[in-house]
């Protein structure tokens, strides 16, 4: 869920690195303890991680990662980064692949790439198996639109008193649990550089229960990252409304230029990975403590959808 974090902004703090040895950008993600690293292709590789691993010893991040084209895979490969995943058509007409290092001294990527991929094939099939369970849930009595920022506070409040009524708990919302959400206040972690929110709803037109769809949209390459507010998803009527909205967002997204759409889930959220399978993302990377959540380091499944143009 995207309420309130230990960090209100979600804005990531950005750094850019320019010398005779090096030229990159860095976006520190205080919340999660990771850094990327944007590669602007100045200096060799050895010199920016030497310079990135001054950077993890002094400030303490647990990961550090970059998004890259393929000419650049060999080099970080090298340097002991591992790939990840990838994300077809990220930038526009060319992937992106997700290169990552981990701040540990048992960290081996040649060993890691094979770890327990039994027990992986096995959970990406689970995955799929409940995906198509999934697709045969009905969307009648539901309905999703586009929503403006300054609709949110109230749709989530009122979501949160229906959560409370049902289950006779204790109402906890508020206004300002709920700031109407900005480029400068995002609802969930930023994760790239230079980008616009949108923001979709659907909603139980008889129960009038409520989820919400996130777009971080990166314009000048054309890729958006979803988040979903209320990711716990468990009932029939929850997870169909997700599929629903999932659909029409992607669709639209579409329609205003995206070519590469992508989201980052939980590997302990089998529900919300086999939505995105049932709507046509392909499971495109397993990473490796990717996110920090309730104290716990976790590892995510990045799935993605590409609009052909």
């Amino acid at each position: 869920m995207g309420n309130k974090k230990e960090n209100d902004s979600n804005l990531l703090v950005e750094k850019m690195v320019r010398n005779d040895d090096i030229f990159c950008g860095l976006l520190y993600d205080e919340q999660n303890s990771t850094l990327r690293v944007v590669d602007f292709r100045g200096g060799n590789f050895q010199q920016k991680q030497d310079y990135l691993r001054r950077i993890q010893l002094a400030e303490g991040f647990r990961k550090i990662y970059t998004l890259i084209e393929r000419d650049d895979m060999q080099g970080w490969q090298r340097v002991g980064y591992m790939k990840e995943a990838s994300i077809p058509g990220y930038y526009r007409r060319s992937d992106a692949y997700l290169m990552g290092w981990i701040a540990d001294e048992n960290w081996i990527p040649e060993d890691l790439e094979d770890d327990d991929s039994d027990e992986r094939r096995d959970y990406i099939a689970k995955v799929k198996d409940m995906a198509t369970l999934f697709e045969s849930y009905k969307s009648a009595g539901l309905k999703t639109e586009n929503i403006t920022p300054e609709e949110i506070p109230t749709l989530l409040i009122n979501e949160i008193k229906r959560q409370s009524a049902k289950t006779k708990g204790p109402l906890k919302a508020k206004q300002s649990d709920f700031p109407i959400p900005t480029e400068d206040t995002p609802m969930f972690m930023q994760f790239s550089r230079d980008v616009e929110y949108y923001y979709f709803s659907a909603a139980n037109k008889r129960t009038e229960q409520i989820n919400i769809l996130i777009a971080e949209y990166q314009d000048c390459f054309g890729n958006a990252k979803i988040d979903i507010y209320f990711d716990k998803v468990k009932t029939k009527t929850e997870i169909a409304m997700v599929r629903l909205a999932l659909d029409e967002f992607v669709k639209w997204l579409g329609e205003i230029g995206a070519v590469a759409i992508f989201a980052m889930v939980d590997v302990d959220n089998i529900e919300l990975n086999a939505v995105y399978a049932s709507c046509g993302f392909k499971n495109s990377g397993w990473l490796h403590q990717q996110a920090v959540k309730d104290g716990k380091v976790k590892d995510q499944i990045l799935w993605t959808f590409k609009h052909f143009v």
